[in-house]
C-alpha cells in the first residue's frame, strides 16, 4: 500500500486504503469534520478557509524555474514574495498557469519547462498544500500557442475546420495531449468551441473551428478525446459562446442580443463535450442577454448553474476565463473590485479562480464572504471536492512527475509534424482562379510581399523549395510612397503573392486594400492570401484568392505546395464570407475549388498533383488514379470492405480498438466509429454471411473471431484455422457470397471455403515466397483469387492454381502501401494504393 503527504503545512498525514487520496490533512485550526463517505471528503472537510481558496485559485508565476529569482520585481508586485515556490507556498496554489511573459523559457524549451513542471510539483508537495497542482496552459494551436518550436506547431482551428475532418481534429487534439502531457502540463484551456458567426469578431475569428454548429461540435469533440485519451485535461470555452461578439472581453464588455433558438446553435458544441465527457468548462466574459441581460457568464448564476449544471447537465469542472479582463470591470452602473469579482464567480457556479488580479484581495473578500454568510464553507467544499476528484481520476495525484528525460522524443517528433503538415495542406482553400491562373509554372518569377515580418520570408523560401524564383518584400501596411516602390520592384515578375490580414484599425485596413489595388492596376496576375480570416477577399477580385487560415510556417508551406501545383487544394469554407457592404455572401460556407474540376467541390486528383493519401484506379491499365484524396491519419491502419453493401468498397481506418468506417472514396470524416477486439488484435475485412456487407473478424494466432454487423460486443463465431505464424488472406473462393480463409506458408497457399476448422478445400503453388500477396475478383466472376506484387508491378492469376500470371500491369510505385476493391462497383476488384511522407 502506498501513503502520500497531505497538507503538510497544517498538520498530520493519515494513510487511506485503496490507494486513492491516500492520507487526510488535519489542520491545527480547522472545523470538525463532518460525516464523510471517503478520502477526499474527510481531506476537505479539515482544510481551512484559506486551504479552500487556495486550490480554487489558479495563477500565473513569474520565472523560469522553482526557484527563479529573476523576476523578483513582478513576484513582488503581485504576490509579495520573490520565486514561483514562494508563491506556491503561500498561497497552496491549486493551479499554475504558465505564460511566455511570465514564463520566458517555455516559448522554444521544453525541456526547461519540464523542469519547472517538475519543480512546481515538489514545492507543492513538500511546502505548499501537499497536493499536486494542475499545471496549466493557453495551447490551442495557431495563433494562441504559449510553447512555440520546437513543440509541434499547428495551423490553428480554422485551419482544421476547413478539412471537416473529426480524424485530423482528434489527431490534432492528441497531439497537443502527448506534447503538453511530456512536459508537465495536466491542463490544455483548449479547444475554442466557439462557433463565430460574426465576421467582425475581434478576439475569436480563426481560434474558431468555423460557423457550422455541427462541424464545430464534431471536430470540438474529437479534439477534447485526442487530447483527455493522452490524460491531459480539456477545457471548451467559451461558455455560452464567444463566436457572435464584435468586442473583445480582454478590453471591453460584449453584450449578445440574440434569442434563445439562436442561443441554442451556439450551445451545441458544449453539450456534445459535455456528452463526450469534457473535464472542464471555462467561462465567457460575454452578457447574453435571453439567459442573463445584467451579467456577464463568468458572473452568473442563471448562466453557470441553472444552465450549464442544471439544463446541461455539467458534472466538471467550471473554471472562470481569466479574471484581470477589463470585460468585468465594465459592468453597467456595477462597478466591481477584484475581491467582488471574485465572490461573485463562485456565487455564480465556477469551481475555479483563473488569474485573480489581486490574489491576496481575493482570499480576503472570500473569507469575509464566508464570515458573512454569502458563501457557505458547504460551497467552498463543493468546488475543491470536484478539483480533488479531477485530480485522483486522472491520475494527476498518483504521479504529477514526468520523465525529462524523454521530452525530445515526444515534443516535435517526425509523426506530430505530419500531422500538422497534413491539416495544413487539406485545409488551404482555393476561392478564386481566373483564367487557371493557379498552379504557376516550375521558374515563374515570383514577387513575394504583404503583411508578415516572418512570413513573408518563409513563404518566400517555401515557394522557392518547390521550384519557384522569389523576390521577397515585406509591406504590412505601406503608406503610399511605399505602395509606389512596392508596385516598380513588382515589375517583371510572372506573380504576385500578397498576403493580407485583417488588422486593428480602419488606417490599417485601408492600407492594404490600397496596396492589393495597386497590385492589380500592374496587369501581374495577383494571388491574395488572407493569412488569418478568410474575410478579407472581400476587398478585391485579383487573379486568384487563396485562404490559409493563419500564417504559421506548416501553413505557409502548404501554400507553396499548393500555388505551385505540388498538392491539390482541397479545403473548404468553415464559415460563410460576407459581401464587402455586408449586405450579402461573397462564398457559401463549404465553397472550395480544386484544380481539376474548378467546381465547388474538390474532385478527384492524379497522383502527381496529390503528395500524400490514397490513390485508386479502377481497371488494370496503369496511368493515373481514379479517385485521390486523404482519409485519416498516416499512421493509421488502413481497411478494405463493402461497409453499406452498396457494391463499393471505400476505406476504413483503425486505430487501436477503434474503427472509423467511411462509405465513399472522398475522403471527409467517417461516417460511424465503433471499438471491437483488442488493440493488439490481427483484423481481417470479409461478408462472413452472405449479406453483401463486410464486417471484421479479429485474429489471434489461429483463432478467429468473426463479426457480422459493425458494432462492438462479442462475436459471432470463433474458428481455428490454420498455424498461428501462417500469412491469411480473406476471399470468396467459391463463389458462393461468402468469405472465407486461406492461409499462405511461403508459395503454398490453403483454401477453405467454409468458417470452420479442419484441412483445406483447395492447395496449391502460386508466384514466389518472397512476394506481397493480394486478394480480389479480378475478372468479375463472383470468384477472388490472387496477385502477387514485385515492386511496382501486379502478376494476376484468375483461378485458384499455379501457372503463369493472365494479366501483368505496373501501378503506383514501388513504396507504396497497396489495398485492394471494388472502388466503382462494377463487380471487378482493382488497386488502391496509399502514400504517406
Amino acid at each position: 500500500m502506498s501513503t502520500k503527504h497531505v497538507g503538510a503545512k497544517a498538520g498530520a498525514a493519515t494513510t487511506l486504503a485503496a490507494g486513492l487520496l491516500l492520507a487526510a490533512t488535519v489542520p491545527a485550526a480547522g472545523t470538525s469534520a463532518p460525516d464523510s463517505t471517503g478520502p477526499i471528503d474527510q481531506i476537505v472537510s479539515n482544510m481551512t478557509i484559506d486551504e479552500l481558496i487556495g486550490q480554487m485559485t489558479w495563477t500565473f508565476v513569474y520565472g523560469n524555474s522553482a526557484t527563479d529569482d529573476s523576476m523578483a520585481t513582478e513576484n513582488q508586485a503581485r504576490y509579495g514574495v520573490d520565486t514561483p515556490a514562494e508563491v506556491v507556498e503561500k498561497f497552496d496554489l491549486g493551479g499554475v498557469l504558465y505564460f511566455a511573459w511570465s514564463n520566458p523559457g517555455i516559448v522554444d524549451d521544453p525541456v526547461l519547462t519540464a523542469e519547472l513542471s517538475n519543480g512546481l510539483q515538489r514545492v507543492s508537495e513538500d511546502d505548499g498544500s501537499g497536493i499536486p497542482l494542475a499545471v496549466t496552459i493557453d495551447q490551442e494551436g495557431g495563433i494562441v500557442a504559449r510553447m512555440g518550436a520546437p513543440v509541434t506547431v499547428l495551423p490553428g482551428n480554422m485551419a482544421l475546420g476547413a478539412t471537416w475532418d473529426a480524424d485530423l481534429a482528434y489527431a490534432q487534439g492528441a497531439v497537443l495531449g502527448a506534447e503538453m502531457a511530456a512536459v508537465g502540463v495536466n491542463v490544455d484551456f483548449a479547444p475554442v468551441v466557439d462557433v463565430n458567426t460574426n465576421p467582425a469578431n475581434p478576439v475569436i475569428g480563426v481560434r474558431s473551428m468555423g460557423e457550422d454548429p455541427e462541424n464545430v461540435a464534431a471536430l470540438g469533440v474529437a479534439q477534447v478525446m485526442g487530447m483527455q485519451d493522452q490524460g491531459v485535461a480539456a477545457a471548451a470555452k467559451h461558455f455560452p459562446g464567444h463566436g457572435d461578439t464584435a468586442t473583445d472581453s480582454h478590453t471591453g464588455l460584449p453584450i449578445i442580443s440574440y434569442d434563445r433558438d439562436t442561443l441554442e446553435q451556439h450551445l451545441l458544441p458544449f453539450r456534445e463535450s459535455i456528452d463526450a465527457g469534457v473535464d472542464m468548462i471555462m467561462t465567457a466574459h460575454v452578457i447574453v442577454e435571453a439567459i442573463d441581460p445584467d451579467m456577464p457568464g463568468t458572473l452568473s448564476p442563471a448562466v453557470l448553474t441553472d444552465l450549464l449544471r442544471d439544463d446541461l447537465g455539467f458534472e466538471g469542472l467550471v473554471t472562470t476565463d481569466a479574471l484581470d479582463m477589463a470585460a468585468l470591470k465594465q459592468l453597467p452602473g456595477n462597478p466591481l473590485d477584484d475581491g467582488d469579482i471574485a465572490v461573485l464567480a463562485i456565487q455564480a457556479g465556477s469551481d475555479i479562480l483563473l488569474m485573480s488580479p489581486d490574489v491576496p484581495a481575493t482570499f480576503e473578500a472570500v473569507n469575509a464572504a464566508v464570515e458573512s454568510g454569502e458563501i457557505t464553507r458547504e460551497r467552498l467544499e463543493e468546488s475543491v471536492t470536484r478539483i480533488l476528484e479531477w485530480k485522483e481520476e486522472s491520475g494527476v495525484w498518483a504521479d504529477p512527475y514526468v520523465d525529462v528525460e524523454a521530452v525530445e522524443s515526444i515534443v516535435g517528433n517526425a509523426e506530430h509534424a505530419a500531422t500538422a503538415q497534413e491539416i495544413a495542406e487539406r485545409s488551404v482553400t482555393l476561392l478564386r482562379n481566373e483564367d487557371d491562373t493557379l498552379p504557376l509554372d516550375a521558374g515563374s518569377k515570383v514577387f513575394v510581399t504583404g503583411w508578415g515580418a516572418t512570413g513573408v520570408p518563409n513563404l518566400a523560401a517555401a515557394l522557392t523549395a518547390h521550384g519557384a524564383q522569389t523576390t521577397a518584400h515585406l509591406a504590412a501596411f505601406p503608406n503610399q510612397e511605399q505602395i509606389d516602390a512596392a508596385v516598380a520592384a513588382a515589375e517583371g515578375h510572372d506573380a504576385v503573392v500578397v498576403m493580407t490580414m485583417t488588422p486593428t484599425g480602419a488606417a490599417n485596413v485601408t492600407s492594404q486594400q490600397n496596396y492589393l489595388d495597386a497590385l492589380i492596376e500592374t496587369g501581374i496576375p495577383v494571388v491574395q492570401v488572407p493569412v488569418r480570416n478568410p474575410y478579407d477577399v472581400a476587398w478585391a477580385e485579383p487573379a486568384a484568392q487563396v485562404a490559409t487560415y493563419g500564417y504559421q510556417l506548416p501553413s505557409l508551406q502548404a501554400l507553396a505546395a499548393v500555388v505551385m501545383g505540388d498538392v491539390a487544394p482541397t479545403g473548404a469554407l468553415p464559415v460563410n464570407v460576407p459581401t464587402a457592404d455586408g449586405e450579402g455572401t461573397l462564398f457559401e460556407m463549404g465553397f472550395g475549388m480544386t484544380y481539376e474540376d474548378d467546381g465547388e467541390q474538390p474532385g478527384p486528383q492524379p497522383p502527381t498533383q496529390q503528395q500524400y493519401g490514397f490513390f485508386l484506379t479502377n481497371g488494370w491499365t496503369g496511368g493515373a488514379a481514379d479517385h485521390a484524396f486523404p482519409y485519416g491519419r498516416f499512421t493509421d491502419e488502413v481497411l478494405i470492405g463493402d461497409w453499406d453493401g452498396d457494391g463499393r468498397d471505400s476505406i476504413t481506418v483503425r486505430r487501436g480498438a477503434e474503427f472509423h468506417v467511411n462509405n465513399r472514396t472522398t475522403g471527409g470524416p467517417a461516417e460511424s466509429t465503433f471499438v471491437y477486439g483488442r488493440p493488439g488484435d490481427v483484423v481481417l475485412v470479409g461478408d462472413w454471411d452472405g449479406d453483401g456487407t463486410d464486417t471484421l473478424a479479429v485474429r489471434r494466432g489461429a483463432e478467429y473471431h468473426v463479426k457480422n454487423s459493425l458494432v462492438g460486443g462479442p462475436a459471432d463465431q470463433v474458428v481455428v484455422y490454420g498455424r498461428a505464424g501462417d500469412e491469411v488472406l480473406v476471399g470468396d473462393w467459391d463463389g458462393n457470397g461468402k468469405d472465407t480463409f486461406a492461409v499462405r506458408r511461403g508459395a503454398e497457399i490453403h483454401v477453405t471455403n467454409t468458417l470452420r476448422a479442419g484441412a483445406a478445400d483447395e492447395g496449391f503453388v502460386y508466384g514466389r515466397a518472397g512476394d506481397q500477396m493480394l486478394a480480389g475478383d479480378w475478372n468479375g466472376d463472383g470468384e477472388d483469387t490472387f496477385a502477387v506484387r514485385r515492386g511496382h508491378v501486379y502478376h494476376v492469376s484468375n483461378w485458384l492454381r499455379g501457372g503463369p500470371a493472365e494479366k501483368v500491369v505496373a501501378y503506383g510505385r514501388p513504396g507504396d502501401e497497396v489495398f485492394v476493391g471494388d472502388w466503382d462497383g462494377d463487380g471487378t476488384d482493382s488497386l488502391g494504393v496509399r502514400r504517406t511522407p
